[in-house]
């Protein structure tokens, strides 16, 4: 919905130059107007990108010897961190140049002010929430494969080469800990989590 609006003026203005946007520009088209060989070079250009932010937030956190990937694929540890580091990773907190980059990871845009970056990312989030609860409602078995490599990728994880049980089972976790009421997870942490996740084998 969000991509509608300079998309209709793109139609309107340039109609004859929707092929060329389509081809070097796909990330403003709608989905619906983008053929699954373009999602797919979408997907895998973000793949590599998230690839290469999550080997140095992995990196730095094995010289540093504090977090691992395995705290946040446990509930229970992810709680214990979120109730940490609470202060920390909330948006408000986080300075421009990170939340550029988590922009990034979740396959946002990442130009503008600090406050644009702020409000980019609480709008998407809002939108997963409310995704997340209707999903949970209805069980993540009842996404077809395209619509859960969809969700999963808006989530900022995986989708290309991942089959369709460990995409269950990364959306599953991932509304288990969004939606948990024990612990309020602050939005950066849910975030910077992913980077953590994104090659993560999500067992039973």
């Amino acid at each position: 919905m969000i991509k509608l609006a300079p998309f209709g003026l793109i139609f309107l203005i340039l109609p004859e130059s929707i092929p060329l946007f389509v081809i070097f520009a796909p990330g403003i088209i709608p989905s619906t107007c983008v053929n699954e060989s373009q999602v797919l070079k979408q997907r895998q250009k973000l793949d590599e990108a998230r690839q290469r932010m999550s080997s140095n937030v992995l990196t730095a956190s094995h010289q540093i010897g504090r977090i691992t990937p395995e705290d946040f694929l446990s509930l229970r540890k992810f709680l214990k961190i979120a109730k940490g580091y609470q202060y920390d990773f909330e948006l408000t907190q986080i300075s421009k140049d990170n939340l550029g980059a988590y922009c990034r990871f979740m396959g946002l845009t990442s130009w503008g002010t600090k406050g644009m970056l702020e409000k980019r990312l609480n709008k998407h989030l809002d939108y997963l929430l409310e995704d997340d609860k209707l999903i949970a409602k209805e069980g993540v078995q009842s996404l077809s494969t395209p619509d859960l490599q969809q969700a999963v990728e808006e989530r900022g994880m995986r989708s290309i080469n991942v089959d369709e049980e460990q995409l269950q089972r990364s959306l599953d976790y991932w509304i288990s800990v969004h939606l948990n009421e024990q612990e309020s997870i602050p939005r950066g942490l849910l975030v910077f989590s992913r980077m953590f996740l994104l090659n993560a084998n999500y067992s039973k």
